[in-house]
């Protein structure tokens, strides 16, 4: 057990002696046997920021206790170990360096640090037993700190040392294994200082023939290129040279090379202004530039063949359009010409019922008569679309202007009335009132007036014809819908049929099986598209895009 604290010990030692006690010299503190605090040095009360008055009659373990931050320090059983021998012994106790922080009287729960050099004395009194134990302590904070401050400086160093010699050992395996022939040149010479592996690849020698000498001895085959003016250059003007694609001549194993090389050329300081060196950097690009300038003469070879390909369609079509405008003419002038001996083939029929006997038309007659009269009239239709199909490529260049949408629908609603009311259709029309297509107005009519119709005539027997005109802008074209609830189409059988010429996926109706044919050629000629979805027994939605202007 440790002893206890005892007030009865201060009784022995008088005001006097404590007085003087309290003012000498350096940083004493007077203990009790019980390591009772009796007395404190005013050095004493300045080096661990204490006051007399809270020190005295303290334990003092109490007063000053372990920092719970260093618990590596072990300053409280280091001191109590001192203190113990020194009674044991009755003799000095010298303590090696202690770290032994001081609490901090202006934060509470805080410590200040401190290092120290104790040593405890024994006051004897005559029976010889220790009567006080005097604790002398030298402060050395500032120059454990000061050790310290240069061991963590000592330590950064040898870690930037250590980290700069990391990095230019990792430099150096850089410049080493780099693909760029590197080199550093010195004095005016031109000595080779350095060089890596790929400058002796380079050059088809080994780096023992190349560095220690100067530049244009170790390598001659670049005496005469130039070099030796740039690199005068570079030293006297400070200027780093640059070179793309330079073509080297290079000797390798007694065999002349041409390559085609990225170089530059750095000056290389010792101080801000002196220049001492030049560091060599060059690439080869030799595969680049072939391959570019194969690449090049391709491509040189291919536009050629690009013209002449061009000239050849371009008279092609020249041709083609010479044939389409002879085919066009013939087209024009047959349906032209055949329109007379038809009518006159009409009038002859009629003629024919008029001067046969009713008597005589008897049996099949009639039914032949009649026959011959629908040939006619189907030979006639035929060649009218002819004709219509002609005007339409004629038509093709013409100019064409503004014409009102909502109008024109309407137009063609009065035409198609009769069918309308035939059919029983309701035909909703959900138009702007001022949307306009620059169109012929005659080629807008003709494609409202196909897509309606063909709305009527192909309605579905089982219920109400209900049609749809609707129109849209999206992006930089108009959009004009028609939508039915009609017999619809099978697309997947026959949507390459759905727009030729003569062709009809429904034939119940009567028909010649050009009309959409002219629509898409109209809509095309205007530099627009349709397009057509549709399901079988369900109707069809025809939308036309027309370009905005």
């Amino acid at each position: 057990m440790l002893p206890t604290a005892s007030l009865g010990t201060t009784l022995l030692l008088s005001p006097n002696l404590l007085s003087v006690f309290n003012a000498q010299p350096g940083a004493t503190l007077l203990l009790s046997p019980e390591w009772q605090i009796v007395g404190a040095s005013n050095d004493y009360l300045a080096a661990t920021l204490t006051e007399r008055d809270l020190l005295v009659g303290q334990y003092i373990f109490d007063a000053f206790p372990d920092n719970p931050e260093t618990p590596e320090a072990n300053a409280v059983t280091n001191v109590r170990a001192s203190l113990a021998q020194v009674l044991a012994t009755k003799q000095p106790h010298d303590m090696a360096p202690q770290h032994y922080d001081v609490p901090d009287p202006a934060h509470p729960g805080r410590f200040v640090e401190r290092y120290w050099k104790p040593r405890h004395t024994p006051v004897l009194d005559a029976a010889g037993q220790v009567h006080f134990i005097i604790q002398s302590v030298q402060d050395i904070t500032a120059s454990r700190l000061a050790e310290r401050q240069l061991r963590e400086s000592q330590a950064r160093e040898q870690a930037a040392l250590a980290e700069t010699e990391r990095q230019r050992a990792e430099l150096q395996r850089v410049y080493e294994e780099a693909p760029v022939a590197m080199g550093l040149l010195r004095g005016p010479r031109f000595v080779v200082e350095w060089a890596n592996a790929r400058m002796g690849q380079i050059f088809g020698r080994p780096l023992a023939q190349i560095i220690g000498r100067p530049h244009f001895d170790a390598l001659p085959d670049l005496a005469g290129q130039g070099f030796e003016q740039v690199f005068v250059d570079v030293l006297e003007t400070g200027r780093t040279a640059a070179f793309q694609e330079l073509l080297v001549r290079i000797e390798q194993a007694q065999q002349s090379y041409q390559g085609y090389f990225n170089i530059t050329y750095q000056p290389v300081y010792d101080g801000p202004h002196h220049i001492t060196g030049i560091l060599c950097s060059a690439f080869e690009v030799t595969d680049q530039v072939r391959a570019r300038r194969q690449v090049e003469q391709l491509n040189q070879e291919l536009e050629t063949h690009v013209h002449a390909r061009t000239q050849e369609l371009t008279a092609t079509n020249e041709q083609l359009q010479r044939t389409n405008v002879d085919l066009d003419n013939f087209i024009y002038t047959a349906s032209h010409d055949l329109k007379a001996p038809i009518s006159n083939l009409e009038g002859l029929l009629h003629a024919l019922q008029h001067e046969l006997p009713v008597q005589r038309q008897v049996g099949e007659i009639p039914a032949l008569l009649q026959l011959m009269q629908q040939a006619i009239e189907r030979f006639g239709r035929t060649l009218h679309h002819l004709t219509a199909i002609s005007l339409l490529q004629k038509e093709y260049d013409r100019p064409a202007t503004p014409v009102n949408l909502t109008r024109v629908v309407a137009e063609v609603q009065l035409d198609l009335a009769p069918l309308v009311a035939e059919s029983g259709a309701q035909v909703v029309v959900l138009l702007p009132e001022h949307v306009s297509f620059t169109l012929a107005e005659k080629n807008l009519r003709s494609i409202v007036y196909n897509l309606l119709s063909n709305a009527l005539k192909y309605r579905h027997p089982d219920r109400v014809p209900h049609i749809e005109i609707t129109y849209d802008q999206q992006g930089e074209s108009h959009l004009l819908a028609v939508h039915d609830n009609g017999l619809g189409l099978d697309l997947d059988r026959g949507a390459e049929r759905l727009f030729a010429m003569f062709q009809r996926l429904h034939t119940h109706v009567e028909g010649s099986g050009v009309g959409l044919y002219m629509v898409k050629r109209m809509i095309e000629n205007a530099g627009g598209r349709i397009e057509v979805q549709s399901e079988l027994g369900q109707g069809s939605t025809f939308c036309v895009y027309l370009p905005l202007t």
